[in-house]
């Protein structure tokens, strides 16, 4: 439908980040570019610090964790980032990066009428990188221009000295103008 590459990459792009749909509309060759651009913009995420805001308050997360009184279980906890008994070399970012974008795409797809923003929301530990990027795609409104451009014509041709013309000669009136020019 559109004939702007810049603009079909981009509805490309969002598209493959919507858990729906994520690659079930896209072309072959499309295929392999949304996945190289978006391996290429999660890995210049990885490269560029993203800021954050800064707290409101003193409560935190980090000072309530300070806070608790540390269990017995405590102290079998593995820390995040490490492989339990540290067996096994951590992952290279590159490798990360790859294996995070395969594992959504291999995730199954979500159905149709339930919300993405919330799946995103709720799979952001499984897919850290990959949810920063769907909140930057999937934050661009779907409007259609060209149905506000009918009905502002329809309101041109009904006018108050025209108010009363039957709804099928409005119907045909707004057919030929705007198909006409």
């Amino acid at each position: 439908k559109y004939n702007d590459p810049p603009t079909q990459e981009l509805l490309d792009i969002a598209t493959a980040l919507d858990p729906r749909f994520k690659m079930k509309y896209s072309s072959e060759v499309s295929q392999e570019s949304v996945k190289a651009r978006l391996t290429r913009e999660m890995k210049e995420m990885t490269e560029t610090p993203v800021m954050q805001m800064p707290a409101e308050s003193d409560d935190t997360e980090e000072a309530k964790k300070k806070r608790r009184k540390k269990g017995l279980c405590s102290f079998f906890k593995v820390p995040e980032g490490t492989s339990p008994g540290g067996a096994g070399p951590a992952l290279h970012p590159d490798e990360a990066i790859t294996l995070e974008l395969q594992a959504y795409l291999q995730a199954a797809t979500l159905d149709t009428e339930e919300d993405p923003l919330e799946w995103w929301k709720q799979s952001q530990k499984l897919f850290p990188k990959l949810s920063l990027l769907a909140k930057k795609y999937l934050c661009i409104p779907a409007t259609s221009a060209s149905s506000e451009r009918v009905f502002s014509t329809g309101g041109n041709i009904v006018t108050c000295l025209r108010a009363s013309l039957k709804p099928d000669h409005v119907n045909r009136l707004v057919f030929l103008a705007k198909n006409l020019t």
